[in-house]
């Protein structure tokens, strides 16, 4: 015999009612599942604006915008003890500064650190204050920095070359080198000098090493093995031996 009870396929208003029971059901799976649910209203029920607006309001962190950051070098120099950098670090970080670059070296009891610091140009002013008074018998000094991604901060290497200068310290060695280098338009790229005493005697030796460098175009009459013959005959008349040598390659690739 043929039933007389409509389906939700073949009558209106159940077929409605249905509908708006599963949404429902739907919505509710949602909220459980999701975060931050979008309301679905049933058929014939309208959301309000406020209703909505308030569903899809949410808290996120504002990043500041790249063009807000700036760049500083930070120079701190003072007698060494344990703690300096972490000293000078926990300062940057607390601003909200990121340390890129960095060079530190030890020199006779007195230690030197140089950073290259991103940070927002609000923080400036603030962080420069914290490092004068808040790093235990340090100097510290503050220098305005171009961003590095936005400038070609190092020209391209023509030619490299090591030097090395040993013998009995003098008054001058260090300036007659460098300056030999500087007429050469060779700049220097690093560099360090120790003493030490002599195996024997009392005498005292000195060291001088490190890399002289020439910017891309060289001059067209640059001659890297005349250069080493004025080097070697200058350290001749110093009582010194100079050796010079091309390391052009070792530094394109490093």
């Amino acid at each position: 015999r043929r039933s007389t009870t409509s389906s939700p396929s073949t009558s209106p208003t159940l077929r409605i009612q249905y509908t708006n029971f599963c949404m429902m059901f739907s919505l509710a799976i949602r909220t459980v599942i999701s975060p931050s649910p979008r309301l679905v209203a049933p058929i014939g029920v309208k959301l309000s604006a406020s209703t909505t607006n308030a569903t899809n309001t949410s808290t996120t962190r504002p990043f500041s915008s790249p063009s807000n950051k700036k760049h500083l070098v930070i120079n701190t120099v003072g007698t060494d003890r344990p703690g300096i950098v972490a000293d000078v670090t926990r300062i940057i970080t607390n601003h909200g500064g990121n340390v890129g670059e960095s060079r530190a070296q030890l020199l006779g009891g007195h230690f030197s650190l140089m950073m290259l610091v991103e940070i927002a140009e609000g923080d400036m002013k603030s962080l420069h204050g914290e490092l004068e008074r808040g790093v235990e018998g340090m100097s510290t000094t503050c220098f305005d920095a171009v961003d590095p991604r936005l400038v070609e901060v190092s020209p391209k290497i023509g030619f490299a070359g090591h030097f090395k200068l040993s013998g009995a310290d003098n008054p001058g060695l260090v300036h007659k080198l460098t300056s030999a280098l500087a007429r050469n338009s060779l700049t220097i790229g690093s560099m360090q000098t120790f003493q030490e005493e002599a195996p024997f005697g009392g005498t005292e030796l000195f060291t001088m090493e490190g890399k002289a460098v020439a910017y891309q175009p060289l001059a067209s009459n640059f001659d890297w093995k005349k250069i080493k013959e004025e080097l070697v005959e200058m350290g001749e008349s110093m009582n010194c031996d100079v050796e010079f040598s091309d390391v052009t390659g070792d530094s394109i690739r490093n």
